[in-house]
């Protein structure tokens, strides 16, 4: 009799112990990522947006949506893994929080900003995040609203330092319900971000 109960108790420890090692490993990831060295390049920056929307074409296309991009920046000097891991996470976020009555509609601007430096923004029209939730979403184990996918709560929280690291910070507006959008605000050119820290 007690071979269910035992059996059921061993399914909740891996379970627990599965998700335990989830966490252990992308607290581990994003240590790596704050002490890796920066690697500035000028990039296209056209190209790099263009790459990570095809990631999620077929996803975005399966649902009847569309992803579009208008970007009136040519090039920028910054670390290339750490831009594409930021427009990655918040593209991919796109589609697992997309609203569940409509086509998913994905909308990426880029723009010169005074103060030489960059404005890229990510605009979605899925589920939104409350007003409550709009800055507790870039804390480490936090997520918002009902959870109907897997996570642990660390991308965004990943992705605030990655793009700190770039020496920019990022926010965003949103109506639950309507969508959201990310902002992202860099320096045009890493290197003199780089250099202000050095001094």
């Amino acid at each position: 009799r007690l071979a269910p109960v035992l059996a059921e108790a061993i399914g909740f420890i891996r379970a627990a112990t599965r998700k335990m090692d989830s966490l252990i490993n992308a607290i581990l990831k994003i240590s790596r990522e704050g002490r890796r060295q920066l690697k500035p390049e000028s990039l296209n920056l056209p190209e790099v947006i263009g790459a990570s929307a095809d990631a999620i074409h077929h996803q975005v296309a399966d649902n009847e949506g569309a992803i579009n991009a208008d970007v009136v920046v040519d090039r920028i000097v910054t670390d290339r893994l750490s831009l594409e891991q930021v427009l990655g996470n918040l593209l991919d976020n796109a589609v697992k929080y997309r609203h569940p009555e409509r086509p998913l509609e994905v909308n990426i601007t880029a723009k010169h900003v005074p103060g030489n430096r960059v404005k890229i923004a990510v605009q979605d029209n899925g589920r939104g995040i409350a007003n409550t939730d709009h800055e507790r979403v870039f804390e480490l184990f936090r997520r918002s609203g009902v959870q109907s996918q897997p996570g642990e709560g660390i991308g965004l929280a990943h992705v605030r330092t990655l793009v700190r690291s770039l020496g920019g910070d990022i926010t965003l507006t949103s109506e639950l319900g309507q969508g959201t959008t990310f902002f992202i605000d860099l320096p045009r050119d890493l290197r003199s971000h780089i250099g202000s820290q050095g001094k």
